[in-house]
């Protein structure tokens, strides 16, 4: 009886320690998730820096020879003669977001993303106010040819922790082949390959550590680049197919002289219904050549 009138007497320090022990373990775990993210960021720019230490030359008109014609004319009116290449990018993005089809409210979200273009890498890694008071932390790595996906609440409590898999090794260079408009010097690496369609469309394939991933371009009359297309994986498990994936161009804007896609919409379609989950814009964008 004594005990029992102790803890009546003292529950409010009861509850004021637990919440303080929940507040440590969130604490703890936003710690955790940016030393992480910290670490993944340095290993993708020592890798790039190491590239950059060669001479970079300018890219030259021959080097767009044997291109369809619509991704050469794309190229020259986004400013690429004269460009030296982009080895990486980083930039800022902020963005609305859908979960699931039947979600009514969008979701606003902010995400920082570090790629690397002299070969297929990036870090994205986003907040999202998923839970009132507590941000849902993603992130999504590719590097060497091997992606790694995570959510937690809070920075803690993980919901997804998805590491190297065949189909999500495949979507996350398909991810790298769809965004190439972010960093279109891309379009002249050693690792695409490019195949005609007609005039105003053509295939974009990209090979890289055994992987091979391919995506359509489509192009406007004056030469704009203004959707890409693939056949991607949304999920990992083992009855998940390919379905197509959408890029949007939507913006564009002028980092150093290079006409830039920077606004976007992507888009799953699912048993046959479009489903458009992301509307971003890239900020703050930082190229190292």
């Amino acid at each position: 009886m004594e005990f029992k009138n102790l803890i009546t007497s003292y529950w409010w320090i009861i509850v004021v320690a637990l919440i303080g022990l929940v507040i440590i373990a969130f604490i703890i775990g936003n710690v955790y998730m940016n030393r992480k993210i910290a670490k993944e960021v340095e290993l993708l720019s020592e890798a790039s820096e190491e590239i950059n230490e060669k001479p970079a030359a300018k890219i030259q008109e021959k080097d767009l020879e044997g291109l369809p014609k619509p991704v050469e004319k794309w190229l020259k009116s986004i400013g690429i003669v004269g460009q030296e290449r982009i080895r990486a990018i980083s930039f800022s993005q902020r963005g609305k977001m859908k979960l699931k089809p039947d979600q009514e409210n969008w979701m606003d979200s902010e995400a920082k993303q570090y790629v690397r273009v002299d070969e297929p890498g990036y870090l994205w890694h986003v907040d999202l106010p998923v839970i009132p008071v507590l941000n849902t932390k993603g992130r999504d790595l590719f590097y060497d040819g091997e992606g790694a996906m995570e959510i937690r609440i809070g920075s803690l409590i993980p919901v997804v922790n998805e590491k190297s898999s065949d189909k999500l090794n495949e979507s996350s260079l398909h991810r790298f082949l769809l965004e190439l408009p972010w960093y279109p010097t891309a379009a002249l690496e050693d690792y695409m390959t490019w195949k005609k369609i007609d005039t105003q469309s053509a295939k974009g394939i990209l090979s890289f550590k055994g992987i091979t991933v391919e995506a359509i371009f489509y192009f406007d009359e004056e030469g704009n680049l203004i959707k890409q297309e693939s056949l991607r994986y949304k999920e990992n498990d083992d009855e998940a197919e390919r379905i197509p994936c959408i890029g949007k161009i939507k913006g564009h804007t002028i980092v150093d002289g290079l006409k830039i896609a920077n606004r976007a919409e992507v888009t799953w379609v699912m048993d046959g219904e479009p489903f458009t989950w992301y509307k971003l814009e890239n900020f703050d964008i930082n190229i190292k050549r």
